[in-house]
């Protein structure tokens, strides 16, 4: 789309204990070849938004190795602009790090472009959002600022500190507060706005009581004295939100079935990823493999079941590995066992270990480690 700057904005993304303690979220593995990151920036794609820029916090290293020169996520590599933004400031005081300070340090990407719209999205919840039906109605409402919301009956358990918008009757927004998780069944921003550009400017260049540390702080500010006209935008589709180490496995899970995984997937909405030179997963003679993710360039000989194998994993004889996932480049050694684990990158099970938790809490096996 014409006149669209799309921001992927990593600022509020949860972290997950030690599974994100040397990456960003955005940059962790999920379903064996996918990044997190990767759905948000395939609905960029998928809407014909060629000018993207991520709004990196931290861990730069991580999400410069998965996004590399980010054309995988580009249609038209001609006129498409890409860029990795980060706030140098930020780097040297936290207090000054955060998505607003990003952009001011960052705000030539808006002066090498006639851009009349922002698309901001998230990079911790997956989706298949279409965002030119999002702008379509952005603009036809004249809205300063569009909300994308959805309808949640678990706002207990997820969607922490996300804001929940209370419409009129006509779908603007009339207030905005934090979900602190003492209702279940509530309307939840998706973090995904559409901010006409000269709004924009008023955000950044806001001083006094007006300044604000983020965009959800922004517009609640904007919502609470009448600044912004805010509208919102109804998405029904699936949507879920990676904001614990518990969720991430529930939802690696979840889509090993069939019925879910084909929300996720559509076949007219494309999950984009960068491609790796491997070869096809190899299968021996006394391999058995149900219900699992198995990724590119995987080895397996022995049994895994309701699991995700990622790239370069190698399952040895005997070898049983179930209700688990399984990060690049492990190795699982002969009659090693398994069971409701995550085991991050480039760990070494051995021989005839075991590693077993409860399926309501699984285990993590940190990177690199040695199990005997």
């Amino acid at each position: 789309m014409k006149n669209i700057i799309g921001l992927l904005n990593l600022y509020d993304s949860p972290e997950l204990g030690p599974l994100t303690e040397n990456r960003t979220l955005a940059s962790t593995s999920f379903l064996g070849r996918y990044a997190i990151m990767d759905f948000a920036l395939s609905n960029f794609t998928n809407s014909g938004i060629d000018d993207f820029s991520i709004l990196v916090k931290n861990n730069f290293r991580s999400v410069t190795k998965h996004v590399h020169t980010m054309k995988a996520w580009v249609s038209n590599t001609k006129i498409g602009k890409q860029y990795l933004l980060i706030n140098a400031n930020g780097i040297r005081d936290k207090s000054l790090n955060n998505d607003i300070n990003n952009i001011k340090t960052n705000d030539w990407i808006f002066y090498e472009s006639d851009a009349q719209y922002i698309v901001v999205q998230p990079a911790h919840i997956i989706s298949q959002i279409n965002l030119r039906k999002v702008v379509k109605s952005h603009i036809a409402s004249g809205a300063d600022v569009t909300l994308v919301y959805t309808k949640i009956t678990n706002g207990k358990s997820t969607f922490k500190k996300h804001l929940i918008p209370e419409l009129d009757e006509k779908g603007k927004v009339i207030s905005l507060r934090k979900n602190n998780g003492d209702v279940a069944r509530i309307n939840v921003s998706l973090d995904t706005y559409v901010i006409s550009r000269e709004v924009m400017k008023k955000i950044l260049n806001a001083r006094g009581n007006n300044r604000a540390t983020s965009l959800r702080q922004a517009l609640i500010k904007g919502v609470e004295d009448f600044s912004l006209n805010v509208q919102s935008y109804y998405y029904e589709g699936y949507v879920r939100c990676f904001d614990s180490f518990k969720a991430f496995c529930d939802i690696s899970f979840e889509l090993l079935n069939y019925e879910n995984a084909k929300q996720l997937f559509d076949t007219g909405w494309t999950a984009y990823t960068n491609t790796h030179n491997t070869p096809p997963a190899k299968y021996g003679e006394n391999a058995c493999v149900k219900n699992t993710y198995v990724a590119n360039g995987a080895v397996i000989d022995g049994t895994v079941e309701n699991s995700i194998v990622s790239r370069n994993v190698v399952i040895e004889k005997g070898a049983v590995v179930k209700n688990s996932i399984i990060l690049t480049g492990t190795k699982v050694s002969e009659c090693a066992i398994i069971e409701n684990a995550v085991i991050d990158k480039w760990a070494f099970i051995s021989t005839g270990a075991t590693i077993k938790a409860p399926k309501s809490r699984p285990t993590y096996v940190r990177q690199g480690k040695i199990v005997k």
